[in-house]
């Protein structure tokens, strides 16, 4: 056995050379799309925020979990990071980029300054492992290395990787999985050892659980497809026969998920309390019709829509035709191929596979290894097709290229070109036999129409057309867009205490904190803490994501509440400043642009007290700008022992006209834009000294066609060719594209602001449709309000309100929260700690997000931390000093480590079972 598995190998050897040299040549090409127009492999909109943030990120956690282990000698595993955000945990927040992937381990051994070249490294790698995935599949089912080689080369170098991967990273890593965790189940048939298909699953779930689900989806489809192929007795196809595979997949199932479960339960389960997940996104029973008519052409040729990225060399669409060409043959193939095209072509089914959220294709890379692996299947019988055979297939080409190339919209030169590729592949199909007879002119042609394919599509993907390197980094800038004028200013501060910063328009680039080591207001990661999002949901906070935010909108209380003492604004921008913020703290000068922070000297730090409480059930009846004035009064708890305060409040709704502009018009709640850029001025007399504020409940959009654009009485005066032209135009429109997004630009007197509309059509859609825009603090009374649309469509709202926030208590407010407060403030792994003094019995506020992944110790004892003002902690105290002391664990994070051992205790008994049963086989001698 051993014997035979060496010479297997080296058989192979020749194979992986061949394969690594093709490999680099191609890799090679297409990073010098890159490399000669200046260009890294980190997309500037994710890229440098989160994916290669992380990953520096990652390297320097490692690095200091083994200095404390080989240095320090104590075992420490940092979970919780006041720099991430509001304070985020590491694991669920960092997951979905680094933690958990094997590869980013590599990050330990490369310092920040390069990980630029780690990360394009790591991308590279990743699509080089697939095709060794790929491969070992491939070989398992003993198909010739000419065969494999070509459909590696179709797997890893299709419209995913050229286009995705190279977005997002880690985009790349299901390919690897895939093709592993499928010849497991193959294995597991035959009756060989499972742990291929066990150890797959668990490296899946511990990667990516986003993926990992629909990996989990495909696995369950193949086996059943598989089964089906593997078994053909009459006999082996019963239900009892069927029932006991149900049964060993799911063992085999099960393990692999409890090894996995040190990761995949503390992950998982935080997401379920997310807006983005639970929001009822628009899930139409068709695409919109542009979507078909370009359906067939963009299989091999531009990206389609809903991350349908398929973009798959044309050699492959021909081994589709010589599939179905071929009777009663590969059935399941076949059967396979039509299902995930009925998957692209029903929105439904996108909803499902993308967790039963926004409609996406992202699971196209199981088509590719589909398509992939049919042209490797059906290699050997290009050679041996018959004259019937070879009249199907051109009928097919005839077919396909009518039906792709019908519609005017698919007509593009992209599609043309990969059409006329497309053709020319076919065609050295049908002219073997005749034109020319030696196999080797046709493998060699095969491989070159292959080559042309993948640089075709490389080429159109980077083409200057495109214009898709340019939402790429300039080569080795990346890491310094990190290092933000913004935290810069508020280092120069010297303040080693613990506070956070807030801006305006002053931030370059978000997550900056995370790298720099300061607190800010800024967070954008993947996955966000359930309790901010629905505090700033109770806010109406100016931003349209929930796990995307920038800032407080510069709401003077709102800044308090979050222990916000600096506030930064670029040089001369002093309009941004919120009220009481006055003293110019540091400065710094980045990129040619001037960064001050200024400070509040009634800033209220991590801790401060409340000596009296508002009922939740009497919060929620309040409107928006009550909420945050009770919050400068009242502590906000289910229940407490504190004495209830009524709040009072001044804030003052202000009555207001409309001045219609050109291309707009108001009606029963609805505002109908026709025009772009069309305007609505609200003019008022607002109050002095206070912050105004535009209050949009309901709002929401919905977009206009051409057609409905234009009135019946401009209609009718259009001439024959004018109507004609319109029609035309309106026929290329498509409803889900348009009305997915909208902005309404909100100017004046003041510096512009945008609210941002998200329709339940848009993927980062989390059923927020309340907004509150802070125009700003002024001494004078402001008296108008521009409202700019971006694009036509109609702009529905329940309410539209404007509200002056008065100033003057507030710093009488805060100077008492400020009375007695949590000194001595320190921050180590997983603790803070503090020192406290009460007169009385008070509420303690901790402006730390809340999380079930704290313990609070006051005095050594384990006191009750509660949920408090919607997104903070706070410990009910009595009178006198008091030590307090919070330690942090991810939540779920022991059950995950139970389940990952139990799953290691199950692994070892099947393992030490298997043996047993083996030794009984052998038979003595």
């Amino acid at each position: 056995m051993n014997m035979k598995k060496r010479f297997s190998t080296e058989k192979k050897t020749d194979y992986y050379l061949i394969y690594t040299l093709a490999f680099g040549i191609i890799g090679l090409i297409l990073y010098l799309q890159f490399y000669l127009n200046g260009k890294s492999l980190i997309w500037s909109h994710d890229g440098v925020p989160q994916h290669l943030n992380s990953l520096a990120y990652y390297g320097e956690y490692l690095r200091n979990i083994l200095h404390s282990v080989f240095v320090e000698h104590k075992f420490e595993i940092p979970m919780w990071d006041m720099h991430i955000g509001y304070g985020s945990d590491i694991l669920t927040t960092l997951h979905y980029y680094v933690i958990g992937d094997p590869l980013t381990l590599l990050s330990v051994f490369v310092s920040p300054e390069k990980t630029e070249y780690l990360y394009a490294f790591l991308i590279f790698l990743r699509i080089y492992l697939a095709g060794i995935a790929f491969s070992r599949y491939c070989f398992y089912h003993r198909n010739s290395k000419q065969a494999v080689l070509l459909g590696s080369l179709i797997y890893i170098f299709a419209g995913w990787t050229i286009y995705a991967a190279m977005k997002h990273p880690y985009f790349a890593n299901p390919m690897i999985y895939l093709p592993l965790i499928l010849l497991g189940i193959d294995k597991i048939y035959r009756k060989e050892k499972p742990y291929v298909f066990i150890w797959s699953v668990a490296l899946a779930g511990v990667s990516n659980f986003y993926f990992f689900y629909m990996l989990g989806i495909f696995m369950v489809l193949y086996a059943a497809f598989d089964y089906f192929v593997v078994f053909t007795d009459k006999s082996e196809r019963t239900i009892r026969c069927i029932g006991k595979w149900l049964a060993v997949f799911a063992g085999y199932s099960v393990i692999a998920v409890l090894l996995a479960g040190i990761i995949l339960l503390p992950v998982i389960l935080p997401v379920f309390g997310t807006g983005r997940f639970q929001a009822e996104n628009y899930v139409p029973l068709f695409y919109d019709r542009i979507y078909y008519e370009k359906y067939l052409s963009c299989l091999i040729g531009e990206n389609m829509i809903q991350w349908g990225v398929a973009g798959y060399t044309a050699i492959s669409m021909t081994g589709v035709f010589v599939l179905f060409a071929k009777k009663k043959s590969n059935t399941a193939l076949k059967a396979g191929f039509l299902l995930l095209n009925v998957f692209l072509l029903v929105p439904f089914a996108g909803h499902v596979l993308n967790g039963f959220s926004y409609v996406s294709n992202r699971w196209i890379w199981v088509y590719g290894m589909l398509i992939a692996y049919i042209f490797v299947k059906i290699y050997p019988e290009l050679f041996r097709l018959d004259i019937r055979e070879k009249r199907k297939v051109f009928v097919m080409l005839l077919i396909y290229c009518g039906a792709a190339l019908f519609s005017e919209a698919a007509r593009t030169q992209r599609n043309m070109s990969a059409m006329l590729l497309l053709v020319c592949s076919t065609a050295v199909i049908l002219l073997y036999g005749s034109i020319f007879v030696r196999k080797r002119n046709l493998c060699l042609m095969m491989s070159g129409l292959l080559a042309a394919g993948i640089f075709f599509n490389i080429y159109y993907q980077y083409s200057m057309e495109k214009d898709y390197l340019s939402e790429f980094a300039d080569r080795g800038e990346a890491m310094e867009t990190l290092e933000s004028g913004t935290d810069l200013a508020v280092l120069d501060t010297e303040d080693d205490s613990v506070y956070r910063y807030d801006q305006l328009d002053a931030l370059s680039c978000e997550n900056s904190a995370m790298h720099m080591g300061t607190n800010s207001t800024s967070y954008y990661f993947s996955v966000a803490s359930g309790s901010i999002g629905e505090f700033f949901d109770e806010m109406y906070l100016n931003t349209p994501w929930e796990q995307h935010y920038e800032n407080l909108d510069g709401r003077t209380i709102l800044d308090s509440l979050a222990s916000v003492k600096y506030f930064v604004v670029k040089s001369n921008r002093y309009q941004y400043m919120p009220y009481g913020y006055y003293w110019l703290e540091g400065s710094a000068e980045k990129n040619g642009k001037i960064y001050e922070a200024f400070g509040s000297e009634e800033a209220l730090p991590l801790g401060y007290t409340y000596d009296s409480f508002i009922p939740r059930e009497e919060y929620e009846k309040m409107t928006v700008t009550e909420k945050q004035q009770a919050l400068l009064q009242g502590i906000v708890l289910e229940d407490s022992s504190l004495p209830e305060i009524t709040p009072e409040f001044n804030d003052q709704e202000i009555p207001f006209e409309i001045r219609k502009g050109k291309g707009c018009t108001v009606k029963d709640g609805k505002i109908k834009v026709t025009k772009e850029g069309a305007k609505l001025e609200l003019l008022f007399n607002g109050l002095e000294n206070s912050e105004t504020y535009l209050i949009a409940e309901g709002l929401d959009y919905d977009g206009l066609s051409p057609k409905d654009r234009v009135s019946e009485k401009k209609w009718n005066k259009m001439t024959r060719y004018e109507q004609n032209q319109l029609l035309h135009e309106d026929s290329h429109w498509r409803y889900w594209k348009e009305s997915q997004k909208a902005s309404i630009t909100v100017g004046g007197q003041f510096p512009e602001k945008t609210i941002r509309i998200f329709t339940d059509k848009y993927n980062a859609y989390s059923g927020k449709h309340n907004f509150l825009c802070n125009t700003g603090y002024e001494k004078a009374a402001k008296q108008s309000i521009t409202l700019t649309f971006e694009k036509p469509g109609v702009y529905t709202f329940d309410k539209l309100k404007i509200v002056c926030q008065p100033m003057e208590r507030i710093t009488k407010q805060t100077e008492k929260l400020n009375q007695e407060v949590l000194t001595d403030i320190r921050m180590d792994t997983n603790r803070i700690t503090g020192n406290i003094s009460l007169s009385e019995p008070k509420g303690l506020l901790i402006s730390v997000p809340y999380s079930k992944g704290f313990r609070a110790y006051v005095d050594g004892k384990e006191t009750e931390l509660k949920k408090a003002n919607t997104m903070y902690m706070a410990l009910e105290l009595p009178k006198g000093e008091h030590e307090l002391r919070l330690e942090y664990r991810t939540p779920f994070l022991v059950p995950g480590i139970c389940l990952t051992l139990a799953g290691g205790l199950c692994y070892i008994c099947l393992v030490f079972v298997r043996m047993k049963l083996n030794k009984k086989k052998v038979p003595k001698v």
